[in-house]
């Protein structure tokens, strides 16, 4: 069932109908893009990943959402199912305006799969978080509190007079007539139409009635209806309050379908559902937060029974028997022995069948992942001796409850987010950062770690990567032979995280900056290198090998040092590093002129008492205890903004 703005209020208690009788509930969506900034890597813990993804959360938009309700009828004995396509579109007045991204190659896929974006961006149902949605129903009761405020009266400018003036003609004219039961006043802007409220409300209380109308092509007027015996008792005052609250609840929108999701505590069951569930909280619940743990308890709250059929069918007993878990491909496999599909009906008009193979519609990807999920479920339960028609809240269900899939960590070790418990933290013992020179390409780098078996590459940017052995136990062995390797510099992955971490740490707490060295834009740094951000790894074209400067380790102030043709980063003298003054061996100089022997003969009495007396200052500014040796570190030539 297609739900658009137009039918949205008359669809809605059907929508409440089906979330309540279902014994579980899927979800699918379409968003306006996927990533946004430094893409996940293969590498990344489950906290990590979060904060990743959850950039893209906030500034792409949630476009489609499918919903599916399944519910056994005991008299067919099979389950039906219920299914609602949502168009989604948060648009202003009185919601908020809304700032948001789109990635090309997103759009071109929605596209290509006839997504129809007209009907997406006129007939978008709206919506808003909580926050959001209180601060403008409080905004919205203040306002018509003033309503009926006469104090409340707005002095009419003196270049406005005439124009109201004709306007109240108009509208007498109008009135006396009697041609017609309203008319329409144009070409004002929104402070013109606030003087004539007022004024038309004082001038003809009693004889008519004013109200903003908007057009179909958004401009708004002003309608007056004439009061007549018939409508003169109706209570104008508390039609326009009540129009004013319509069209708020019409802003809230779907969020009400989110909640009332929510609320209901059911199986919510999605297929590679982690970004469904973000943008879920994200956009109907409250913003996202940054940090992991919270995000974890905000979400078990929120949706206290998630199943990812993803992360499912990459379990025994169908990881083996499983080539793609693709969803259609997912669909194909689970229809063929040892599985098959059950089988599944609809009320006219309420659902979907295989028949209508509408994929990456998200109310029909809803219907095929609840499909998945009771093919899935029945073979485990034979599998158990169990009942096919048990509870998805079940033992059967256990494994796989509150586990999201991670798609680009899966390869290594760590599959999944866990909602309601600990996450997995497989070793990266195997795993080191790599910094090697700009000109190499992926075989030179199989070549330095042939010796070692196998490996996994992932290039952080043109001169860095991430290498795994597929021989963990080799690991040492790498340690040992290319620790001292001229053209490349290796950190185990631990370390390289750790330094990150307090590398990031140092740049909240103290903004530091140089002439010569501007602030990195990432702080991820190791005792070498600090890669610049994240390029493709693909690598058609050079860069020139010329020297380039790098900065070391940002717990102190970076080293300016340079690229030799080598490979090997060498600090440069020319430009030394700041460092802790030294004690000199000199006398100390005053007013940046040295207190040399022939000085003394052409400066005696007030000059050398007022160079002593300038010393002594200078002493017990810095440290009483210091040695007079020290103060040549400091000159009146330096300068210290």
């Amino acid at each position: 069932m297609e739900v658009t703005r137009k039918n949205f209020k008359d669809s809605l208690p059907l929508v409440s109908e089906s979330i309540k009788r279902a014994d579980f509930l899927v979800i699918d969506a379409e968003f306006t893009g996927l990533t946004h900034g430094p893409d996940v890597s293969m590498f990344d813990s489950p906290g990590e990943y979060y904060l990743r993804t959850m950039a893209g959360c906030k500034d792409f938009l949630l476009i489609q959402y499918g919903l599916c309700a399944f519910y056994w009828d005991e008299d067919a004995k099979q389950y039906m199912n219920d299914a609602y396509n949502f168009y989604l579109f948060p648009r202003g007045r009185p919601g908020p305006e809304r700032m948001f991204l789109c990635q090309s190659s997103s759009l071109d896929f929605l596209s290509a799969q006839g997504f129809d974006f007209n009907k997406l961006i006129r007939d978008g149902i709206p919506y808003m978080t909580e926050p959001t949605e209180t601060r403008l129903r409080e905004m919205l009761t203040e306002r018509q509190k003033l309503y009926a405020n006469e104090t409340n009266i707005i002095p009419v400018p003196e270049e406005n007079k005439q124009q109201i003036e004709d306007i109240c003609k108009r509208v007498r004219q109008f009135l006396d007539e009697q041609k017609s039961e309203e008319m329409e006043i144009d070409r004002c802007n929104a402070y013109i139409r606030r003087l004539c409220f007022q004024e038309l409300g004082l001038r003809f209380k009693g004889e008519a009635y004013v109200e903003t109308k908007v057009l179909e092509n958004k401009n708004r007027v002003l309608k007056v209806t004439r009061v007549t015996p018939e409508n003169a008792a109706q209570d104008r005052e508390a039609m326009k309050k009540d129009k004013e609250w319509e069209e708020f609840e019409e802003a809230v929108g779907f969020s009400k379908v989110a909640r009332m999701i929510s609320q209901s505590e059911k199986l919510v069951v999605g297929h590679n559902m982690l970004l469904d569930v973000l943008h879920t909280l994200n956009h109907f619940f409250q913003p996202l937060p940054l940090d992991y743990p919270t995000f974890k308890e905000f979400a078990h709250c929120m949706f206290p029974s998630l199943l990812d059929t993803k992360y499912m069918s990459s379990l025994p007993p169908f990881k083996d028997k499983v080539n793609s878990s693709v969803l259609q491909h997912l669909l194909a496999t689970l229809s063929e022995p040892p599985f098959g599909l059950p089988k599944v009906g609809s009320s006219s008009g309420r659902g979907y069948t295989l028949s209508d193979d509408k994929s990456h519609e998200a109310g029909y990807d809803a219907f095929v992942t609840g499909l998945c999920f009771l093919a899935m479920r029945s073979h485990v339960s034979r599998m158990r001796g169990e009942s096919e028609r048990s509870e998805p809240s079940a033992a059967v269900l256990r494994p796989f409850l509150n586990k999201l899939f991670l798609t680009k960590t899966a390869y290594q070790d760590s599959p999944y987010m866990n909602i309601d418990g600990p996450d997995p933290t497989p070793s990266r013992d195997h795993v080191f950062h790599l910094t090697f020179p700009v000109e190499w390409q992926r075989n030179d780098i199989n070549q330095l770690f042939s010796p070692f078996g196998p490996i996994v590459v992932q290039f952080i940017d043109d001169t860095s990567a991430y290498v795994a052995l597929s021989r963990r136990e080799q690991a040492r062995d790498v340690m040992r032979t290319l620790a001292k390797h001229s053209r490349t510099t290796l950190v185990p992955y631990a370390k390289f995280k750790h330094m990150a971490s307090q590398d990031s740490k140092h740049w909240r707490k103290e903004e530091y900056t140089t002439p010569d060295t501007p602030r990195p834009r990432q702080a991820v740094s190791t005792t070498s290198v600090s890669p610049a951000p994240p390029k493709s790894p693909v690598k058609g074209l050079k860069e020139p090998t010329k020297e380039r400067a790098r900065s070391n380790s940002l717990t102190s102030p970076p080293p300016n040092r340079k690229r030799t043709s080598s490979g090997v980063f060498q600090v440069d003298e020319s430009e030394p590093l700041p460092k802790k003054p030294e004690p000199s061996r000199k006398r100390p100089e005053v007013n940046g002129k040295k207190d040399s022997s022939e000085s003394k003969k052409g400066k005696q009495g007030k000059d050398n008492e007022k160079a002593k007396k300038q010393e002594k200052k200078v002493i017990e500014r810095f440290d009483e205890g210091a040695k007079t040796e020290c103060v040549s570190a400091f000159k009146e030539s330096d300068s210290w903004d």
